[in-house]
């Protein structure tokens, strides 16, 4: 095998093991985004499923688009857990829509949650900052 095939096979390998543990982290970044934005949106007042999409979407700036299924499926794992509790509404337009809100336990995990990451995040900011 050529230098020159080598080194384009190690180029090939570097970019499928990059592609593959970036695809891991957004990965990870999105499921963990999902709970933690869910419960701040919910926090703010009673929210149904339609409108969270919507919200995640624009304060992701568009970079974690949820599929409406799996928000779904989390919504009903946090209602099953305790963390959420559901009701029916009446929408303005007539059709009933699943509101959710906090729990107590639904507000203490965002605490404990938020105690966690905000000051991660602001660690982490500081530290590439001081790199530059």
């Amino acid at each position: 095998m050529s230098t020159r095939t080598k080194n384009r096979a190690i180029q090939i390998s570097q970019g499928e093991i990059q592609k593959k543990y970036h695809d891991q982290i957004v990965f990870d970044l999105k499921r963990g985004f999902l709970q933690f934005v869910t419960l701040i949106l919910i926090s703010k007042g009673p929210t149904y499923a339609y409108e969270l999409k919507a919200d995640i979407l624009r304060y992701s700036q568009g970079g974690f688009d949820i599929d409406r299924n799996n928000l779904y499926k989390k919504l009903r794992s946090l209602e099953r857990d305790g963390v959420l509790k559901s009701s029916m509404e009446n929408s303005a337009r007539g059709a009933q829509r699943k509101y959710y809100t906090l729990t107590p336990l639904g507000t203490e995990l965002l605490k404990k949650t938020h105690g966690l990451l905000f000051p991660l995040m602001k660690s982490m900011r500081q530290h590439i900052v001081d790199r530059k």
